[in-house]
């Protein structure tokens, strides 16, 4: 072939190739986008977004809206009866009443008039509901709630023989040791408060020791050195027991502490199957612990104040021994959640309120005020015991001629006996 003729036959070939690529580009659905680097498809740094959408090049998106978390559900000031015994069973040994004979009887003892003891209890219901929460926040067993029962029936007034006060019966040693204030105008022993703070680290330092809520028990009556060499000279494994007396060569005290427990355990674990009529109506008011920072004034004012009882006040502050908080006290106050619920301003008004008490100078001495015939009105500021020991008087009997009682409240303006 020529020269020319190869020429002519290449033109051709291309322009044969050049109308088949042209035919084919016709018949697809459009021009494809040129694929990009990948590091141009990357989204824009959060700086280069806030640019775009300054220069209004795209609109932001709308973010998912975040739930809010729930509000916590307001906290009950009372809570019915039936709960607060449905909390404490589960807090207790599934074998609750299977403590024996001695547990029987104590059952027996507790509850032979079972209107009386439904009535012991209704009365304790609020310290007895403050120890459960206690309690369930420490995860101890509720076995203990029955302590302050077996030891004084929850009365924060109680003093035994021997030194032990307050409603959990602690001795002076063992309370300073768990952190209770004791001076001259102070006892904590018998704040339910203190108290049972003390108490319950106690048995949950004696809980955590020896594994067992009735060592712990027997512990907390009978001394923690007593448990550790009783259970040392047993030699075996040990099981708990007052029936069985196990371990061996402790009190018969200290055994019959075990089975009171364990009998209230079971009066309480289904009073409605022992024919114990505690109504399900029945509604226990909450206590709460208040603050009131730096007032320096009596408990009288606080009970005015809050339009409380006085006596209740009294009660479950029994700390200050002379009714009055000062500087050297806690200035913690356990009252009923009611009358205290949203008064952030009760320090102010405390305080307020004791100003107004403070009686005006009088240039006649206090005991020849009012004190003439024999007889003495009661000022601001006044209590039993300092208008015996003014006017020369015993306590008892200047209750006596009055016809009051340890327990009694006196108030301004009331006139009393000095002389027969």
């Amino acid at each position: 072939m020529s020269t020319t003729h190869r020429t002519r036959a290449w033109r051709t070939l291309l322009a044969g190739t050049l109308l088949a690529l042209l035919t084919a580009g016709c018949q697809t659905a459009g021009p494809v986008a040129p694929t990009l680097p990948q590091e141009t498809q990357a989204p824009p740094r959060a700086a280069e977004a806030d640019t775009r959408v300054a220069e209004g090049e795209r609109k932001p998106r709308r973010r998912r809206a975040t739930p809010r978390p729930a509000a916590p559900a307001p906290e009950p000031l009372v809570v019915a009866a039936t709960d607060v015994m449905a909390r404490l069973r589960q807090q207790l040994d599934d074998d609750t009443c299977d403590g024996g004979e001695r547990a029987r009887h104590w059952q027996r003892r507790y509850a032979g008039s079972p209107a009386r003891f439904a009535t012991q209890i209704e009365g304790v219901l609020p310290l007895l509901a403050f120890v459960l929460e206690e309690i369930e926040a420490r995860e101890l067993p509720g076995e203990f709630a029955f302590i302050p029962i077996v030891e004084s029936w929850y009365r924060p007034e109680a003093v035994a023989s021997g030194g032990p006060a307050g409603m959990w019966q602690m001795i002076p040693a063992t309370a300073r040791g768990n952190g209770i204030l004791i001076t001259e105008g102070y006892d904590g022993r018998f704040s339910p408060l203190d108290a049972t703070h003390a108490a319950l680290d106690h048995l949950a330092d004696l809980h955590e020791r020896f594994g067992d809520w009735r060592l712990a028990a027997m512990a907390y009556n009978a001394g923690e050195f007593r448990i550790a060499q009783a259970i040392r000279s047993h030699g075996s494994e040990l099981v708990a027991s007052g029936e069985s007396r196990q371990p061996t060569g402790l009190a018969s005290t200290t055994y019959e502490y075990i089975s009171k427990i364990k009998a209230l355990s079971c009066l309480l674990a289904g009073p409605g199957q022992r024919r114990i009529p505690l109504p399900d109506s029945l509604m226990v008011e909450r206590l709460a612990v208040v603050d009131v920072e730096e007032f320096s004034g009596r408990l009288d004012t606080v009970a005015r104040v809050l339009d409380l009882d006085e006596a209740t006040v009294r009660m479950l502050n029994g700390g200050y021994r002379n009714g009055r908080i000062d500087a050297r006290s806690p200035q913690r106050l356990l009252l009923p959640m009611q009358a205290a619920h949203g008064r952030p301003e009760l320090p102010g008004l405390l305080a307020e309120h004791a100003a107004q008490a403070v009686p005006a100078p009088s240039s006649v001495p206090s005991a020849t005020v009012a004190a003439a015939g024999g007889r003495y009105t009661v000022r601001p500021g006044d209590t039993l015991s300092v208008i015996a020991r003014r006017h020369g008087l015993a306590l008892a009997r200047l209750l006596s001629l009055n016809g009051l009682s340890a327990q009694s409240i006196i108030r301004p303006g009331q006139v009393l006996k000095l002389e027969p």
